[in-house]
């Protein structure tokens, strides 16, 4: 099957196909949770070996690393190393996006109404033979300020340009429509996702309790 980004159409969510691009959505969250249980178990698996000083040194290098890569911050990826190396912290962030996955069910359940029903806001899809690909949501918060919502693409549609054809759709439509500034929030486990916004010209501007908040002016 083709599956090349020139063979995807961006347009928007049709009544028809709410189930269809709920599951594309719902998957996404799930695999963000499935990330974060793994993560946990890594890190309480490394804890019970009684790893030595050393060793310890360089897991808080490597982490450290990784959150400098994502924020290019260093006051911010000294302060994710410090939360992310209490074992408590782990159990916090994952009961945080539970709730959060909770929360979202009420747009989730009926996602063609929300986007539709709501002035300003939008919920498109990218199609290829077909079948629905990925997905992305405008949520208008005011005349000028959305959120960037629902962004998620099929496993087997990633890195061949879709999430980027859904980005530049949401850019096209901030523009035409008044829309001045712009925000998403994301979780930690979603660090691909991060380097797409950023590469976007999202920054990292906050860190809330299970992820980075990113803002683009437009």
């Amino acid at each position: 099957m083709e599956n090349d980004a020139k063979n995807v159409t961006i347009r928007e969510l049709r009544r028809e196909e709410e189930m269809e691009a709920r599951g594309i959505v719902v998957s996404g969250l799930y695999r963000q949770i499935v990330t974060l249980d793994a993560a946990c178990k890594i890190m309480l698996s490394v804890i019970q070996l009684k790893p030595s000083p050393w060793q310890v040194y360089i897991m808080l290098g490597l982490l450290m690393a990784i959150f400098y890569a994502v924020s290019n911050s260093v006051l911010v990826s000294v302060g994710l190393t410090a939360v992310f190396s209490i074992p408590s912290s782990w159990g916090l962030l994952y009961c945080m996006l539970w709730l959060y996955v909770h929360e979202a069910r009420r747009e989730l359940d009926h996602l063609y109404s929300y986007y539709n029903d709501k002035a300003g806001s939008r919920f498109w899809v990218a199609v290829c033979g077909g079948k629905i690909a990925g997905t992305v949501a405008l949520d208008r918060t005011s005349d000028t300020v959305a959120e960037l919502k629902r962004m998620s693409v099929l496993p087997e549609y990633r890195r061949r340009g879709v999430a980027t054809r859904l980005m530049k759709r949401f850019e096209e439509f901030c523009r035409s429509d008044g829309v001045k500034e712009t925000f998403l929030t994301t979780s930690f486990v979603q660090l691909e996702a991060v380097r797409l916004y950023q590469k976007c010209g999202f920054v990292i501007s906050n860190t809330t309790e299970v992820g980075f908040r990113l803002e683009k002016m437009m």
